[in-house]
């Protein structure tokens, strides 16, 4: 059974390995010159003060970067599209599932082996995938020093979505029985829970930290100042802005920008009240204008005793992280595996 199955799937198998080659030899080309580039510019810039023109010219030569991220995150869905949802979609449409069940071999094994064989692949060659392009963009995220914002794009979890993404195919594809439909119903199931699991699961996953420190407002590009504790490499859930009693006044979007002259659109939005109150402050003497408007507001701020507070997930349990998301995803796979198994067994004439 196992030798009918790499059979009829071996073309599929090949065509994906002389990608995954192809792409292996492009990043195995470039990547050792982006390391280098890196190790000779941009880590050495602060002693040349030639930061801001060290980054351009490295993010022009890993200009292929986003594009790299974008193919390990589709990689999953398309291996469910085109290698789950057909497995039984195709033998049901072609009726050739009949001739399958009356020999020797059950429908059980049957459906298990050619799962097994099509899962392991796409788990397989979503992980080579996840790992090369890891590797070749390790110098282009130490720059940008954010693991959490590739996470879904790096290391193992998207051997796992790979896995989970093939089984759903095979649900669908067994519930649909049409191939096309099956595979456009993989795409967009998929992408609905690779959105809703990173929007609203993976931020519950683990118990999250929690930072406070005194409300400052941003400096004249907008950066927001993290509560002692708080990494640049952590993940910030949430913040939150509290008075003096405790009370939330609001929260605190860090990715706003906004203009800081007369604040009069503050980029915190929990203070908003604190600093209208305070927009009309005079001046202090002895700095530049726009240093004279911010250190007023933020004296008279000062007096509202507003603290905040930060929620965020340490990048010392990223890899925690990892292992968490991928087994949730293995997980959902094999209880899908369960679906479609009983789904065969009891539901397909």
């Amino acid at each position: 059974m196992t030798w009918l199955v790499w059979r009829q799937f071996r073309t599929q198998a090949l065509v994906v390995a002389g990608l995954l080659v192809a792409t292996a030899v492009a990043l195995a080309a470039t990547g050792p010159h982006l390391a280098h580039l890196y190790d000779t510019t941009v880590a050495t810039c602060a002693q040349h003060n030639d930061c801001a023109s060290a980054r351009a010219r490295f993010q022009a030569q890993a200009k292929w970067h986003n594009a790299l991220n974008l193919l390990v995150l589709a990689a999953p869905a398309l291996l469910g599209a085109f290698w789950g949802a057909p497995l039984v979609a195709r033998e049901l449409e072609n009726r050739t599932n009949l001739l399958a069940w009356t020999q020797s071999v059950t429908r059980s094994r049957w459906f298990l082996v050619k799962v097994a064989v099509t899962g392991v692949a796409g788990a397989i060659t979503a992980g080579l995938l996840s790992l090369m392009v890891t590797w070749w963009a390790s110098p282009h995220d130490r720059l940008v020093n954010a693991p959490y914002s590739v996470f879904d794009q790096r290391d193992i979890v998207p051997a796992a979505y790979a896995l989970f993404a093939v089984a759903l195919g095979v649900v669908l594809g067994a519930v649909i029985r049409r191939t096309l439909p099956a595979m456009a119903a993989t795409l967009a199931a998929f992408a609905v829970i690779l959105f809703g699991f990173g929007s609203w699961i993976r931020p519950r996953i683990l118990s999250a930290s929690h930072s406070t420190g005194v409300f400052i407002l941003p400096g004249p590009n907008s950066i927001f100042t993290a509560p002692r504790g708080v990494g640049p490499r952590d993940w910030i859930l949430s913040e939150s802005v509290v008075n003096s009693t405790g009370r939330v006044v609001g929260t605190y979007d860090p990715g706003a920008n906004g203009p800081i002259e007369g604040l009069s659109t503050a980029p915190h939005e929990a203070a908003s009240l604190a600093v209208a109150k305070c927009a009309s402050s005079p001046p202090l003497p002895g700095r530049s204008p726009a240093g004279q408007t911010q250190a007023a507001i933020q004296q008279c701020v000062d007096r509202f005793h507003l603290h905040t507070i930060v929620t965020y997930l340490p990048s010392s349990r990223y890899w925690a992280l990892q292992w968490s998301e991928a087994m949730i995803f293995v997980g959902g796979a094999v209880a899908l595996i369960g679906v479609g198994l009983w789904w065969i067994r009891n539901r397909i004439a």
